[in-house]
C-alpha cells in the first residue's frame, strides 16, 4: 500500500464569509453544530478566530482513546458542513495528578 505525501499540499484556508463574521457569531455557529448531538453536547467553545482556530473546552473528562477520534471526527463535520479552513484544538489542561501536586512536580 502506497501513502500518500501531503506535505506540498495546500493548507486549506477559511472562506471570506467566515473571516466577515465576528467571534461571537463564529462560536455561535459551532456551538449551534455541537447541540445537535448529545454527545458533543459536553464541548463548550473556548474560541473561533479569523484563521479557523476554533478552541474547545470539554466538561467531563473523556478517556483520551475516544476524545481523539471524537475530535478528529467533529473536525472532519465542521469542515464539510460549515468551513474547510476550520482546525479543532483542544484547550490545554494542568496536570491533574493529585500525587504529582503534593509532591511539588511541576509539568510545563
Amino acid at each position: 500500500m502506497t501513502m500518500k505525501n501531503f506535505s506540498r499540499d495546500k493548507t486549506p484556508s477559511t472562506s471570506k464569509k467566515w473571516t466577515s463574521m465576528s467571534e461571537g457569531e463564529r462560536k455561535e455557529i459551532i456551538e449551534k453544530y455541537l447541540k445537535k448531538d448529545d454527545y458533543m453536547s459536553d464541548f463548550e467553545v473556548f474560541g473561533a478566530s479569523k484563521d479557523g482556530q476554533i478552541v474547545l473546552n470539554i466538561k467531563k473528562s473523556i478517556p483520551s482513546n475516544i476524545r481523539g477520534v471524537l475530535l478528529l471526527d467533529l473536525e472532519m463535520e465542521l469542515k464539510k458542513k460549515i468551513d474547510q479552513g476550520l482546525t479543532v484544538w483542544l484547550e490545554p489542561v494542568g496536570d491533574k495528578s493529585k500525587l504529582r501536586n503534593l509532591r511539588g512536580i511541576q509539568i510545563k
